[in-house]
């Protein structure tokens, strides 16, 4: 694997505001091929990194669903997170200080831009497949209508066309619960709020079937174990994610939506959708219910829908990756290579 970082210059975001000097940070794994037509594009969730490898190990690697082997995989950081792309924790140019709370308001599509730009100056103009799960199907649907000859297949995993109610329910509680606690803080820390936070988002990403087999009502030092893995879930959390990102990208999902700023009808918005598309939902996402997944499917052009069933709730495309790769394995093997010559610059 090989790290790297783009410097993509000033960035506009769609508030109107803009970020100076703003870096991407990606990984890439295999070997690119002479006619640089074997590319693939991994899209990571909320508080993922750039490294797919390392949370996707059963889906990346020699041999495996995307077999390195025989493509190219790319993966950048996501603005406004904190694993090398600029964000809260990166210096501000105009104060030479951290961004913090001043780091502004992102949207989807200006993480799909940000992630454009990036492929532009790799010299990266046309990729075989493109998957992502939840926020990175998200970017992954942004990118594919901005650039709609970029992807010659999609796999989106567990995500719709927007943030219905149900889950801006769910996602502003989580965002109040960090802003409440800083309030609460005589130093404004936002580390108590993101420890509880991450256990109201918990019991969204997993299902009521998982918690019952694996804790029922057992208990250890006067708490039921359910609470300790969601304190333990907390603790984790904090020592490896900015609040700040935590918060500046769950409203971005918020806001996540594939009509805005284009046609209000989603189906002709997706009428000339170019890419072959797979929607994979879980049998056991709450957030994600099947029946809007499978409605979803159907307004591409040219989509195929599949169940990946597991107990692991949302949370299933990244805990059952066995399962997910046997669902994988068959629509990918369906593919017909990119005839395409362009000199890459990685």
């Amino acid at each position: 694997m090989t790290h790297g970082r783009c410097n993509i210059g000033d960035f506009s975001l769609d508030s109107g505001q803009t970020i100076r000097d703003v870096e991407i940070a990606y990984t890439t794994s295999g070997i690119l091929n002479d006619t640089c037509s074997n590319v693939v594009m991994v899209f990571h969730a909320l508080t993922g990194n750039a490294n797919a490898l390392e949370w996707w190990n059963d889906i990346i690697g020699s041999g495996k669903a995307i077999n390195t082997d025989q493509y190219f995989v790319i993966c950048c950081n996501s603005l406004g997170s904190c694993y090398g792309s600029t964000g809260p924790e990166s210096i501000n140019p105009a104060t030479d200080m951290p961004y913090g709370n001043n780091f502004p308001k992102i949207t989807i599509g200006d993480i799909a831009r940000s992630q454009l730009k990036t492929l532009k100056q790799l010299n990266i103009d046309q990729i075989q497949i493109g998957i992502g799960g939840s926020m990175g199907a998200m970017v992954l649907l942004e990118l594919a209508l901005l650039e709609k000859r970029l992807f010659k297949s999609i796999i989106s995993i567990a995500c719709g066309a927007s943030h219905t109610a149900w889950r801006i329910a769910f996602s502003s509680i989580i965002r109040k619960t960090i802003e409440q606690f800083a309030s609460l803080d005589t130093t404004g820390s936002l580390v108590t709020g993101m420890k509880l936070a991450r256990q109201i988002g918990m019991i969204s990403y997993r299902s009521s079937t998982e918690f019952e087999q694996r804790f029922a009502r057992e208990t250890r030092d006067d708490k039921f174990e359910v609470e300790h893995y969601l304190e333990y879930q907390g603790e984790k959390i904090a020592k490896r994610f900015s609040p700040i990102s935590y918060l500046r990208l769950t409203e971005a999902m918020e806001s996540f939506s594939l009509t805005n700023n284009r046609c209000a009808d989603l189906r002709d918005v997706l009428s000339d959708f170019k890419s072959d598309v797979l929607c994979i939902g879980i049998d056991s996402d709450i957030l994600y219910p099947e029946q809007e997944l499978q409605q979803f499917a159907s307004f591409f052009p040219n989509a195929s829908y599949k169940t990946l069933s597991a107990i692991y709730g949302h949370d299933s495309f990244l805990v059952a990756q066995q399962e997910l790769a046997a669902l994988l394995i068959p629509f990918i093997s369906t593919l017909t290579p990119i005839q395409h010559c362009q000199e890459a610059l990685l």
